[in-house]
């Protein structure tokens, strides 16, 4: 197999090319033989033609959510763990699941295996379902021997990510609940109750109070031009679901007072978690920064990342290029640069990313007892202004009537 490299051949000169080998060890022995100090070595990407160059036609199986690829992870694991074959674990998988789509990507999958194509390497044709850490940790599973180890950490990663995305989920799904429930009672006040008593109103002469007159304005404006409201909605929502609307969620979410912290330290926890499993897998740090510094979800970080990476490839340690930016905080770096002078950077990421785990989870609590009440008082407090609005012509009954 045909592997691409970059190595400090002197501390002035980098030299790039390919060189044959079985495995990702094998060719950093190579190296390090030939008085090379590596920087990263992968498999060449045109080593295993993609699906499109053997003439095979584009194949859509919809799309993965995260719970599905846990599924399908846990299942494989369980198989190989009993020492299925993996071939053969892939055929149960296939013939015991009952998802159309999810079959046929998994009839695909194994199609391709049985061409001679490596396992990570099949995956790496469906980057919809299969993220590049998932990739690359079975890819450095496969080169060692120790598949079913690095299914056991993909398994343990994928299952951290999705029980701290529930965690946030739950956390949010309660106010988001009472917010929706509050903007349709403000809805149904403005549409339908506010014009039935402004009816009472109609036939006296006397000016009406500021308040009422404001909220029946509010209440014309939206009986008149609510289709427009309602395209207006879901034009934004269809726009921030897009792939640049989400560019733009991703810049406002960061400005969000209570949220922003929450996801920051979800980031930085998802990316200290994915390179540390890279790093583990035998992954070079060049490599796994490649796959986790999109995790950060921040274009600003991410952009800034990506020159650390660059600094990094031209000779710069880890925490000294991170040291340029203020992306992550001093302890973050320093705990960086112990993990560097100590040998041991994997295991350092990993218990960052404890620590950011265990900070939004106590985040977490305090929003939920602080903003549910909050929440209620605001909504309290404008349909209570509402209702006091419409009952000020009641109680100047006399003063409507000229009395």
């Amino acid at each position: 197999m045909l592997f691409k490299y970059k190595a400090k051949k002197n501390l002035n000169e980098v030299v790039e090319g390919k060189i044959d080998g079985d495995s990702v060890e094998q060719v950093l022995g190579k190296l390090q033989a030939e008085g090379l100090v590596p920087i990263y070595v992968e498999p060449n990407s045109q080593d295993v033609p993609p699906v499109q160059a053997q003439n095979q036609p584009k194949k859509d199986f919809g799309r993965w959510q995260l719970k599905q690829l846990v599924l399908f992870t846990q299942k494989l694991y369980n198989l190989v763990n009993c020492r299925v074959e993996l071939l053969s674990a892939l055929r149960l998988l296939e013939k015991d699941c009952r998802n159309p789509a999810e079959k046929a990507l998994i009839g695909d999958i194994v199609k391709n295996i049985k061409d001679g194509v490596p396992f990570s390497s099949a995956l790496s044709r469906y980057p919809q379902y299969f993220p590049a850490i998932y990739i690359n940790i079975l890819r450095a599973g496969e080169a060692t021997g120790r598949l079913k180890d690095a299914l056991l950490q993909l398994l343990d990663y994928l299952r951290r990510i999705e029980d701290l995305k529930t965690k946030v989920k739950q956390a949010l799904a309660y106010p988001i609940f009472m917010v929706v429930v509050g903007i349709g009672t403000i809805f149904v006040m403005l549409t339908f109750v506010l014009p039935r008593i402004a009816g009472m109103f109609e036939d006296f002469q006397a000016e009406l109070p500021l308040p009422t007159r404001i909220l029946l304005g509010i209440s014309d404006f939206i009986k008149a031009h609510w289709f427009f409201i309602l395209l207006f909605v879901f034009v934004l929502v269809f726009i921030l679901g897009r792939k640049g609307g989400k560019g733009i969620f991703s810049r406002i979410k960061y400005r969000i007072p209570i949220a922003k912290d929450i996801i920051y330290k979800q980031a930085v926890a998802n990316f200290s978690r994915s390179t540390s499993l890279l790093l583990q897998g035998g992954v070079n740090l060049l490599s796994a920064l490649n796959d986790a510094i999109p995790l950060i979800d921040n274009p600003l970080y991410i952009k800034q990342l990506y020159q650390v990476r660059r600094d990094i490839s031209e000779g710069k340690s880890f925490s000294d290029a991170l040291a340029q930016f203020k992306i992550f905080p001093d302890f973050f770096v320093q705990m960086i640069r112990v993990g560097e002078e100590g040998g041991r950077l994997d295991s350092v990421l990993a218990d960052i990313a404890e620590s950011y785990e265990k900070e939004i989870e106590g985040d977490l609590k305090v929003v939920s007892a602080l903003i549910e009440p909050a929440i209620i008082l605001f909504l309290g407090l404008i349909i209570g202004a509402m209702v006091i609005a419409m009952l000020l012509p009641i109680f100047n009954m006399n003063t409507i009537l000229g009395g």
